[in-house]
């Protein structure tokens, strides 16, 4: 719901801090890797010229390891004059890296696929593979596809599919040895497929068609995330293309990823490189990931937490769509998620209770909590949970312009442990009295707690407030970056209104936390954290 502050004292309010908190994990060790199909050794536009910008937008990025395709004998004079290690296998697939490779790892056709473990700074290793696969015919040059013809569209990409499966099975098998436990592996390059997470119903005018590539089925299956459509969860097929920034007339494609598995690696950023001040050397954009290097501690619980005000699944064109907002959760692989403004049942949105509908789809457990009777159902809040739910509390919070309550959900960890977790969506006018009622009952709530809990939602308050203040005693805050921490309207952001906390702040840490864009599907922006709880 629209907050009906005046912006005019906004910018004095936004210098003030909730409370203090940890230092951001922005600046912990970092690597950034980049997947690059360089177009048959970056000489299409002369053998000095073409590999030099090729140098050059290797440079720019700042990329520490590089998957490379189409390498084509320019691998050696690219690495040397980054001064980086080149660890080519074949013709076509290589790999550079900033730090040292202590061991091969390849497997499969040397042609389609090269790996290495990378050892960093800190001693940490991470398993890197570059890979190029094949495909059937083309469906990318004017005139060569048939949307309606899915069954020839999904042959074309046939070959790809059936090269990843074989090759994840041998990476599974070269990898499975005791020695490997725990070190993350990131697989990039050229897939030479489309994604099933871009081509969905919500994003149909932009495709023309729905396809469930199983090229992309693979890696997820085995538990790797796309670094890409993690942080840019909502389809945009302009800004997510990458092929080919050099054919403008062909279907353009996101084909080329970046996956990633494994407790010490979260991706931050990710960036599409697609230009250079004279011509760009490619036929396929660069893609770049960076990723917090975090400790894998067996002493922690990671939870992957989402706070999301949904607007009933209007998005910003005010058509409901709820198969939207799980597409864009899906993306997130979320274990705790806040939904604030949710329909139960209600006309406006199709009478589907909502909460249990994208617990459904995202195959996670639903609670719902009620603040009102609205069109023959009910409206209220939601939340989610990769984890069993023990039980559900509706926290009654004094009535402001609308009832209100707060949701309330002990949850049972794999670790034994419990938490609660309390979504929140405070009172949303100038004065703030009845919010600050609210946060008072709340916090005689939270107090009585006798586990660790998850704070979250949409408080409809900013920082320096005597709500934010009194609620985020004793607690964790998820610190977004500073220069990407406003959450409300989704299509140009002007305020912080929604946070994620953690108490006590003894046993929480929260390494990660961004505010992630997705100015179509509701009028907040989802924020995404990753939370540590420290077992006793």
């Amino acid at each position: 719901m629209r907050w009906k502050y005046s912006l005019s004292w906004l910018p004095l309010v936004l210098c003030l801090l909730v409370a203090p908190a940890q230092a951001s994990a922005d600046d912990a060790p970092s690597l950034r890797v980049m997947t690059w199909n360089i177009w048959h050794g970056g000489k299409e536009d002369g053998a000095e010229v073409g590999v030099q910008r090729v140098i050059e937008v290797i440079q720019q990025s700042q990329a520490d390891v590089i998957a490379m395709q189409e390498t084509y004998g320019s691998g050696e004079k690219i690495a040397d004059a980054l001064g980086y290690h080149f660890h080519p296998r074949g013709t076509n697939v290589s790999l550079l890296s900033r730090y040292p490779i202590v061991e091969d790892i390849s497997v499969f056709q040397p042609f389609k696929c090269v790996g290495a473990i990378v050892e960093l700074p800190s001693k940490q290793r991470v398993a890197c593979y570059s890979i190029w696969l094949p495909y059937g015919a083309e469906i990318w040059a004017p005139g060569t596809r048939d949307v309606t013809d899915q069954q020839s569209m999904l042959a074309a990409c046939q070959p790809s599919h059936e090269d990843l499966q074989a090759m994840w099975k041998l990476i599974e098998q070269r990898l499975s040895d005791p020695q490997y436990d725990g070190i993350p592996i990131v697989i990039a390059g050229d897939f030479n497929s489309m994604s099933h997470r871009d081509y969905i119903a919500a994003s149909q005018n932009d495709y023309q068609a729905v396809v469930d590539w199983p090229t992309s089925h693979v890696l997820p299956e085995a538990g790797f995330r796309d670094a890409w459509r993690e942080l840019r969860p909502e389809v945009d097929r302009t800004l997510d293309s990458t092929w080919t920034p050099r054919f403008p007339e062909q279907e353009q494609d996101r084909i080329d990823f970046i996956y990633y598995r494994g407790g010490g690696l979260q991706a931050t950023d990710v960036q599409r490189i697609n230009t250079h001040a004279q011509k760009f050397p490619s036929d396929h954009a660069a893609v770049v990931a960076r990723f917090l290097l975090l400790k894998d501690d067996k002493s922690t619980q990671r939870l992957r937490t989402v706070s999301y005000n949904i607007r009933h699944g209007a998005g910003n064109d005010w058509k409901v769509d709820l198969e939207k907002t799980a597409a864009l959760l899906r993306n997130l692989s979320p274990d705790v998620v806040g939904l604030q403004e949710v329909d139960n049942g209600v006309k406006r949105s199709g009478n589907i209770p909502q909460a249990e509908a994208l617990g459904k789809q995202l195959g996670m457990h639903a609670a719902f909590g009620k603040f009102m009777d609205l069109q023959g159902g009910q409206y209220g809040m939601g939340l989610l949970s990769r984890h069993p739910i023990e039980s559900v509390t509706e926290v009654q919070l004094p009535k402001g312009n609308e009832p209100r309550v707060a949701l309330a959900a002990r949850i049972a960890l794999p670790s034994g442990q419990s938490i609660v977790a309390v979504n929140v969506h405070f009172d949303w006018v100038d004065d703030d009295t009845y919010r600050f009622a609210q946060a008072e009952a709340l916090s005689k709530y939270l107090k009585q707690l006798d586990v660790p809990y998850i704070l979250l939602g949409d408080f409809n308050d900013v920082r320096g407030s005597r709500t934010l203040k009194l609620l985020s005693e004793n607690t964790i805050e998820a610190k977004k970056p500073e220069d990407r921490r406003l959450t409300w309207p989704s299509d140009k952001p002007e305020m912080e209104i929604d946070f994620i906390f953690g108490s006590p702040a003894k046993r929480w840490s929260a390494p990660v936390c961004r505010v992630l864009e997705a100015p179509e599907t509701s009028d907040h922006c989802p924020v995404f954290s990753v939370l540590e709880l420290r077992h006793r």
